[in-house]
């Protein structure tokens, strides 16, 4: 076989760019830091990175649901103590009730009925873009500060209200926006403690929104308070704080605020009936015993959850260490070594260069014998 001086450049060019890409690979470890700068450097250990980055990732995303989680349960625990407080309040002003004057009376009216709107508005409070109190329904306000409906070319949306006790009679009054009386129904239903639906016919030319009032009594003629019925449903917040793992939260604003509402309700309810009659005595104390256990059990369970979330948190930052550690252990190599290595290969490119420049000073082929 003839060798042709192209076939020996050729050849020597071949070996020159191999060593100048060995050199280049190196020069790229020593000024990075890294063993691997592109995944042809160690195919296998490249996998095992992107693996542990895809790890990393997944760990953020749990770390992320876990902060959000945390915030949403240290608005939940101030709304829940200012619930609180407002009952307090209403406590208070049914202690002297009876005992208070009918200028006094009228003036504990106004403020009960206003504490009942304040926590109608912490029951309806947002997180975010949704409401917290409404189940897996965030779009849906879960309580109405008003009870309200609609006719629609004659026919009425159904009359929904909580009662807070058991009713004999139920009388309806449907109001318009002048706060007239247009309309009044006394349906023939069981009315039991609790959420109660009234389906009816409005009567002819009634179109739009109204409100309607409703006025209940017992067995004996006692007053039953009504209060606003919750519209979410009975579904938690599901939290993924793991593999495998999740939390919940307590998002059904029914189980949560409707005793408040009820013993809220029954107060202002008592505090009419007392204007009425100076001799009227009511008690509310268990009531208020029953809203109270509720909202703070609502906030011990959420302190609980924030002290699993902790602990969570902190097993994640643990493991995120644990791969961020590996990652550099398999990335980050010797810088000594490294140095080295390309104090070699630099020899061995300047040789070939030599080595190359010799043969192309030749020119015929018994000058390599």
């Amino acid at each position: 076989m003839r060798i042709t001086r192209s076939m020996m450049v050729n050849n020597m060019l071949h070996w020159t760019e191999q060593q100048m890409d060995k050199l280049n690979d190196i020069s790229n470890i020593v000024a990075s830091g890294k063993q691997i700068n592109k995944p042809s450097d160690d195919p296998t250990t490249t996998g095992q990175i992107l693996s542990d980055r895809a790890t990393l990732s997944l760990y953020g995303q749990y770390e992320s649901n876990i902060s959000q989680s945390k915030t949403w349960i240290k608005t939940s625990s101030a709304t829940l103590e200012t619930a609180s407080s407002f009952l307090e309040e209403a406590q208070g002003i049914m202690s002297t009730l009876t005992t208070a004057d009918q200028k006094t009376k009228e003036g504990y009216l106004d403020v009960l009925e206003d504490l009942y709107d304040q926590v109608v508005d912490l029951a309806n409070s947002k997180y975010g873009a949704g409401f917290m109190y409404s189940g897996s329904l965030s779009n849906t306000q879960p309580f109405s500060a008003d009870f309200s409906t609609t006719v629609t070319a004659g026919s009425g949306e159904d009359l929904v209200f909580d009662l807070a006790d058991a009713a004999s009679n139920v009388t309806i009054e449907i109001i318009d926006s002048t706060n007239t009386v247009v309309q009044t129904i006394t349906p023939s239903q069981a009315w039991v403690k609790g959420k109660n639906t009234v389906s009816w016919t409005p009567d002819t030319g009634l179109d739009g929104d109204y409100s309607f009032r409703v006025s209940a009594t017992d067995g004996v003629g006692d007053a039953v308070a009504a209060y606003a019925s919750y519209s979410g449903d009975d579904q938690e917040k599901a939290v993924m704080v793991g593999e495998g793992s999740t939390f919940s939260l307590n998002s059904n604003g029914g189980s949560i605020f409707s005793n408040a509402l009820s013993t809220l309700s029954q107060a202002i309810t008592a505090a009419n009936e007392a204007i009425k009659d100076p001799d009227y005595e009511v008690d509310l104390g268990d009531a208020f015993d029953l809203a109270f256990s509720t909202l703070e059990a609502e906030e011990v369970s959420l302190s609980n959850t924030n002290l699993q979330l902790e602990y969570k948190s902190d097993r994640l930052e643990q493991l995120m260490t644990n791969a961020n550690d590996r990652i550099s252990d398999t990335e980050v190599g010797s810088t000594e070594e490294a140095a080295i290595k390309l104090q070699t290969q630099q020899t061995s490119y300047d040789v070939t260069l030599e080595a190359v420049a010799s043969v192309l000073k030749m020119t015929k082929l018994s000058d390599l014998l």
